[in-house]
């Protein structure tokens, strides 16, 4: 018999590695230092762990926020830093511990959810056992974000009602400290050498010097950290803190979203507590500078009143772009002339033209009565050329009509299932899963509808246009004074030009330019 030799042949496996999943966690941290390095660290050890041990996944970054506020995206770095990766494609799935975590926002939870999924990511929130990739139902993510917007806001109505009651019973101990002091086991404690600035300030307003001549004088005379400034002189001079005394609850949160601290107009109660610290200034000063201010502001209001309100900030300089500012010549006429105007060195920095405030509503007044004369030659033309461009430009591409026509279709669809459902044809996890898959669909079109409307340039200033010509005929046919209604309502910007002219620029982008001075 012969042997024969057994063959053994070795497969190579076929298939490839699946690819990996890209994970980020999204958490947030105890604001104590300490605490705070203890809880990151923590939180990176545990998605660290939980990512190694599914061999689906990789990590891409622990995206850790302060503990500061869930109610608002605005203030979350961290959060925003992660959206934008998202956006950039870098991540497939973001884990979360659980709604109060993510947002207790509910609008802004379900248009961040929204806007990951456009990006083509997820979010699974563990606590909750909930994958925005499987869980299609907003209604779902939307009850459960709700739940932690209302734990946000009572946490935040005990906040408040606990400050208030340590107030009325004395109490209450400022977190917030002011220049000139330093806290020191609940109480204010005096800084002798900031102290001894804040006297000087008190004392120059009392000779006769304004909060800017204040600032130029502390800028030049003072070291430290402190950064002098016109808002910072004013603060410090009607700051009741620096004679002993303390006003409580000048600001309060508002319990709507966001919530913001708002200047206390009289909404809620206010506390003042005499002699409650050790004081810089004597109460006979601060008495004084309160008289001082109240005469110089009531003179102040007498001669310039009513004078900045349309043009401030409107007017600006064509040679250096900078904001003309107001002045007011020794006869009391005001004139406007640019920030940069002067000399250094005997050579002037700008040489722009100084203009009267009258020849600049008289401008006004004749840029007003050229356009109402001449509507048609000027906005129906434009917008009929404009109209000719887009029509060459797109060649034919109607993308948004497209869209429109998709949105309505869906919007159709949508209305059926409803009937359905009402009528007990389906039942409502039926009508969930269709009507959520119809309202995402019409979400993402409408996205697409308003970048392709934004990045349109001559869409965006024909309806300008036509805006303009709206507004025009029903306003008077003929102007003989100035009317800073419809200045504001009309004018963007107005150009201080080098010729002597002034140069209107309309919210259309327009620009019409009269001539002043030849």
């Amino acid at each position: 018999m012969e042997n024969t030799a057994k063959q053994v042949i070795i497969i190579n496996p076929t298939k490839k590695d699946e690819k990996k999943i890209r994970v980020a966690a999204y958490c947030r941290v105890s604001t104590d230092s300490q605490d705070q390095v203890n809880s990151f660290f923590a939180q990176v050890r545990y998605y660290t762990d939980y990512i190694r041990h599914n061999d689906k996944m990789t990590l891409v970054d622990i995206y850790a926020d302060e503990g500061i506020t869930g109610t608002e995206v605005d203030k979350r770095d961290e959060f925003k830093r992660m959206m934008k990766d998202a956006k950039n494609r870098k991540i497939d799935r973001v884990v979360v511990k659980s709604f109060t975590r993510f947002a207790r926002n509910s609008l802004e939870c379900l248009e961040s959810i929204r806007a990951l999924k456009s990006y083509g990511a997820s979010v699974y929130f563990e606590n909750d056992h909930i994958d925005t990739s499987i869980h299609n139902s907003e209604m779902i993510i939307y009850i459960k974000s709700a739940f932690a917007q209302n734990e946000a806001m009572s946490a935040s109505r005990r906040m408040a009602l606990s400050t208030r009651m340590r107030m009325e019973d004395g109490t209450f101990v400022t977190p917030n400290v002011p220049y000139g002091y330093r806290l020191e086991n609940g109480e204010l404690v005096i800084v002798e050498e900031e102290a001894a600035r804040i006297r000087k300030v008190f004392e120059l307003y009392l000779s006769g010097m304004g909060a800017n001549n204040i600032v130029k004088e502390m800028r030049r005379t003072e070291q430290g950290n402190m950064r002098w400034t016109m808002s910072g002189i004013k603060y410090m001079l009607n700051n009741e803190r620096y004679v002993g005394d303390m006003l409580m609850q000048k600001f309060y949160t508002p319990q709507i979203l966001p919530l913001r601290s708002r200047p206390n107009k009289g909404a809620l109660p206010m506390y003042y507590a005499k002699d409650t610290h050790e004081p810089i200034i004597t109460r006979e000063m601060f008495d004084s500078v309160k008289k001082v201010k109240a005469e110089r502001d009531e003179r102040y209001t007498t001669v310039h009143s009513g004078k900045k309100e349309f043009l401030q900030g409107k007017l600006k300089c064509r040679c250096c772009n900078r904001n003309y500012r107001k002045r007011f010549l020794q006869t009391q006429e005001m004139v406007w002339l640019c920030n940069n105007k002067g000399t250094v060195d005997g050579v002037n920095k700008c040489n722009s033209i100084i203009y009267t405030d009258f020849e600049i509503k008289s401008a006004f007044v004749q840029m007003y009565n050229t356009l109402k004369q001449n509507e048609k030659v000027i906005i129906d033309e434009t917008i009929a050329q404009l109209n000719t461009l887009k029509v060459k430009v797109n060649a034919g591409n109607d993308e948004i009509a497209v869209i429109d026509n998709e949105i309505a279709s869906l919007a159709d669809q949508n209305k059926v299932y409803a009937e359905l459902y009402a009528s007990g044809i389906i039942d409502e996890v039926t009508y969930l899963g269709k009507t959520d898959k119809y309202k995402n669909r019409m979400t993402e079109l409408r996205c697409r509808r308003l970048k392709l409307i934004n990045e349109d340039e001559e869409e965006l200033c024909i309806e300008n246009l036509r805006e303009l010509k709206r507004f025009l005929a029903n306003s008077m046919d003929f102007m003989t004074e100035m009317d800073e209604g419809v200045f504001s309502r009309i004018v963007k910007t107005v150009y201080a030009e080098d010729d002597g002219a002034l140069t209107f620029r309309l919210k259309c982008d327009l620009e019409l330019k009269i001539y002043v001075r030849r």
